[in-house]
């Protein structure tokens, strides 16, 4: 399977928030075991390099969350055809709407994330973690 990995669940991992990590760790490690093709968006690793940092405090840990990020996970570019699809989105959220623009483009099975109703107008399946693993 193809599933594009929504930054949410990345974060919730790496920070190991405390309310989320264990249903995306297992939805991940899940999808690692059956031997999916993990994407996540190259816009989507900013955020993840500027939230570790910010809670964190340590550049280090942010540049090593971003290397352990690369290790299972497909980084696929946001192109001008993405820019302009999610422009054009129903999907309230920006970065929501270009991270489904991209799901699109590089035909995923579904987009894995944790607030799959900020989703409801996506044209890609989405399902949440627990809905993954279950």
């Amino acid at each position: 399977m193809k599933i594009l990995v929504d930054t949410n669940v990345i974060l919730d991992i790496l920070l190991e928030r405390e309310d989320f990590y264990k249903e995306s760790h297992v939805a991940l490690e899940k999808a690692i075991v059956n031997g999916d093709r993990l994407y996540f968006s190259s816009a989507s690793v900013t955020d993840v390099y500027y939230v570790v940092k910010k809670k964190t405090g340590s550049r280090e840990i942010a540049i090593d969350a971003i290397k352990k990020m690369m290790e299972f996970l497909i980084i696929t570019e946001v192109n001008e055809d993405s820019i302009i699809e999610a422009l054009c989105s129903k999907i309230n959220d920006y970065e929501d709407a270009v991270v489904d623009a991209i799901a699109s483009r590089i035909k995923v099975d579904f987009i894995l994330t944790r607030n799959v109703s900020d989703f409801k107008h996506s044209r890609n399946n989405v399902v949440s973690p627990i809905e993954f693993f279950e």
